[in-house]
């Protein structure tokens, strides 16, 4: 099983017996970097959840956002 940071569990989740291990949105067999994969080909989150409906738009939100918020911290200049 892979680790899943605390701000985002019920966000993901993995187990060894469902898609080996794989970091999935809760609920469903969506890999959480089917999301970065639509966005990054053009396609807007709407696309993702309409064709993923199983994940929720909460869930797709609080990825995105904890994304952001890691990179914005990795950039961020040193003091």
């Amino acid at each position: 099983m892979r680790s899943i940071p605390s701000e985002l569990e019920g966000v993901l989740t993995s187990t060894p017996d469902t898609l080996h291990g794989a970091i999935r949105f809760s609920g469903t067999r969506v890999f959480a970097y089917q999301l970065f994969d639509y966005v990054l080909s053009d396609s807007s989150l709407n696309d993702f959840l309409n064709d993923f409906p199983g994940v929720s738009r909460e869930q797709a939100t609080k990825l995105l956002e904890w994304e952001l918020h890691r990179l914005h911290a990795d950039l961020e200049p040193a003091a």
